[in-house]
């Protein structure tokens, strides 16, 4: 397989000694044994005792080398004030202790308390013209300062092949994964009394380690507007930390906004940016450069639209004026940011901008982004993140033209195609997302059955076979045609986290109640048998689907979990603030809205029978509420209406992981578009093609991976 590049800052644009050598190990990884490497620019980035940042220039990570970190010395650089080619050597040496300290915290990466399984090779690759004090001092580092000297100083690490699961761990470890491992490890001393939390605590383990196209999408700057689709659970809001996490260590002096719609994910996205900052720094990062907003704003909270309105000394529009303001379908926060641009020339303030939650955003807000980005239009930080199964707010996802506008000049503000001419090696401006790492294979084919109503009354579909594809389908039947039986499955390979079975706890289960208070009844009764089998009050949430009786619902369902001495959460008690979405030792009680971008072991969705079927909106909403599991889902509700509900729920369980139904004519129902533009569908679908005929030929994932990458090359 040939070398992976990573490319992780747009210092790259500026750096040709960089760019050259990495041209030449891209073109010669098999002669320097490279092939199945990964390579490193500017990452990872750590900070010494003086908080100084220290990295290489290039960081390789090879089965048959180790660790290869390399520092350039160029021309430019020996004429800065102070240079020493002594300082760089230490800068180096600085580094490689700090990445041994970071390799032996793994179990599984330590030969001794002292000595890690995998070698760092320092070296210093010295471009300039003249290089006399090269070899003046005693030096810890290799020098080379030509292709020849650096092809002889790459075999000369050479090893004895290290195992796939090391050079894994490896990974993890440099890229960050290891920052999302659980922050208190849970503890199940009796696994036979507490089954369920035994189960949950081996699957929490594998959830860590998040995929390697994930954590590359993380990585790499695109260095423009880059676009990422995923399901929910996919790790969409973990890129983003990630990202942000990222970019403020290596540029600490840099504005970063990152905004979302869901109140309550504010806590989520703190702990993780802090987590993975912690990861390579060891201190907090510091908030008055990173802003964590939600879109709109609040009394008590700053928000996107409301601190723009204060820089441009417009007055916000308040909840009734907006919606005094809205004409036609535009809804209150649509209206509330068009009044803003329509008052103010929206003066730049973030140098980089991150959207969360895109498919309950409207075009004016991605406007309103736009403008308060800095820089020209192709080369406009603006990272948006979007599952458009998750609309619940009655927005349609759009290109990114009708999005964010057209300019002065008729032409798209954004466009990818446009943006995608310089992308650095290895880069992604449109990223699709197919693997889900929250929800069980089988609880996440339910959600998309209900979530589309192919086993009731279809209101919504994807557009294509190719868009089923996208989120992680195979598709049995052929073309899609109206009238047409059609048969797809969701693969194991793209749901790759398991959690194991246990007697008496189906992954999904049901109740049809009579009437309220038999409903709660259930619902507590289970929340008990849940805690008791070891899942922690915290590991639970309740969303209630009825929004007209959500108040009552929760309040009741928190009286009688308090007469058991369970705690709860209920965080629509106080609609006006941002509490924590979690609280150790409480059982969290919630309504879709707020519960979307968050997650727990269990789902109890309640109130079943008020969701409207027949539309889109009450789709979305049992999707949303489903797709929040990691593990457990149960589902109740009263009446006929949920008898129906039910009937669908037992169909999409027994097909599982396959779904079956008609096609039916997708002029008559609401189509969920792909978005991808004639030049991106084009490739994907020559791509896809050529997966298919692999897979019909034998090959194993492994071979087609490897396989792609040097169809690529060629």
């Amino acid at each position: 397989m040939p070398i992976e590049i990573v490319v992780t800052t747009d210092r790259y644009q500026s750096d040709p000694g960089a760019r050259t050598i990495i041209d030449f190990i891209r073109k010669n990884d098999r002669q320097l044994l490279l092939e199945d490497a990964t390579l490193y620019y500017d990452f990872p980035s750590y900070t010494d005792y003086d908080s100084e940042i220290i990295r290489p220039d290039i960081l390789i990570l090879s089965p048959t080398h180790g660790f290869i970190a390399i520092k350039i010395v160029s021309d430019g650089e020996a004429q800065a004030p102070n240079f020493a080619i002594e300082s760089i050597d230490d800068s180096l040496s600085d580094f490689t202790s700090n990445l041994y300290a970071r390799l032996l915290k793994s179990r599984d990466l330590r030969l001794s308390r002292t000595k890690s399984m995998i070698d760092v090779n320092p070296v210093i690759y010295d471009l300039r013209s003249k290089r006399a004090d090269a070899t003046a001092f005693e030096a810890e580092s290799a020098f080379c300062s030509s292709t020849e000297g650096f092809l002889s100083t790459i075999r000369g690490f050479k090893i004895e092949p290290l195992a796939d699961k090391l050079i894994q761990e490896a990974r993890s470890v440099v890229e960050g994964a290891k920052a999302l491992t659980r922050s208190q490890k849970r503890i199940t001393p009796d696994p036979d009394r507490h089954p369920l939390a035994a189960a949950l605590a081996k699957l929490e383990s594998e959830i860590a380690n998040f995929d390697q196209k994930q954590r590359h999408v993380a990585l790499v700057d695109a260095g423009g507007p880059t676009r990422i689709r995923g399901l929910a659970g996919s790790g969409k809001t973990v890129i983003l930390a990630m990202k942000v996490a990222h970019l403020h260590l290596n540029k600490p002096q840099s504005r970063i906004l990152i905004t979302f719609f869901t109140r309550s994910l504010r806590a989520t996205i703190k702990t993780l940016i802090t987590r993975f900052y912690r990861h390579y720094a060891e201190s907090d990062p510091d908030w008055s450069y990173i802003h964590i907003r939600h879109g709109w704003g609040g009394r008590t909270s700053p928000g996107v639209y409301s601190d723009a309105c204060k820089r441009q000394n417009v007055p916000a529009l308040n909840l009734q004026e907006a919606q005094r303001a809205a004409a036609g379908h535009q809804n209150a926060f649509a209206a509330a940011c068009a009044d803003l641009l329509s008052k103010a020339n929206v003066t730049p303030f973030y140098d980089y901008t991150l959207i969360d939650e895109g498919q309950d955003f409207p075009p004016s807000f991605y406007r309103l982004c736009f403008f308060l980005t800095k820089g020209e239009r192709d080369r406009k930080n603006i990272i948006w993140a979007y599952d458009e199964l998750q609309d619940i707010m009655k927005i349609k996802i759009r290109q990114p033209d009708e999005l964010f506008g057209i300019d002065a000049d008729h032409k798209p503000r954004i466009s990818l195609d446009r943006s995608a001419s310089h992308l650095p090696p290895g880069a992604t401006n449109d990223a699709i997302l197919s693997k889900c790492y929250r929800n069980q294979r089988d609880v996440l084919v339910t959600a998309h059955a209900l979530g589309f109503g192919v086993y009731g009354n279809i209101v919504q579909l994807l557009e294509s076979k190719e868009h089923w594809q996208d989120v992680g389908y195979d598709v049995l039947s052929g073309p899609l045609t109206t009238g047409e039986n059609v048969h797809i499955v969701r693969p194991d390979y793209n749901s790759p986290v398991t959690i194991q079975t246990t007697d008496g706890f189906p992954l999904v289960d049901w109740y049809r109640a009579d009437n309220l208070p038999s409903e709660v009844d259930w619902v507590v009764d289970s929340i008990k048998e849940f805690i008791d089998r070891g899942v922690g009050a915290e590991d639970i949430i309740v969303i209630a689907l009825d929004d007209r009786n959500a108040r009552g619902y929760l309040k009741r369902i928190s009286s009688d979990l308090a007469l058991a001495e369970i705690s709860t959460n209920n965080i629509i008690a106080d609609p006006y603030n941002e509490p924590p979405f979690n609280i150790p030792g409480k059982v969290t009680l919630s309504t879709v809205y707020r519960a979307k971008g968050n997650e727990a072991a269990v789902v109890f969705a309640v109130g079943v029978d008020a969701v409207d079927t027949a539309s889109r909106d009450g789709r979305n909403k049992l999707f949303t509420a489903f797709s929040r599991s990691k593990a457990w889902l149960r589902i109740s509700g009263t009446g006929d209406d949920a008898r129906t509900i039910i009937g669908e729920l037992k169909k999409a369980t027994a097909l599982a992981p396959e779904i079956k139904f008609v096609m039916p004519d997708l002029e008559k129902i609401e189509t969920i578009q792909r978005g991808l533009s004639r030049k991106q569908a084009r490739a994907k679908a020559a791509r896809d093609e050529y997966i298919r005929k692999l897979k019909l030929a034998g090959l194993t994932e492994e071979e087609i991976e490897e396989e792609l990458s040097a169809g690529g090359e060629k």
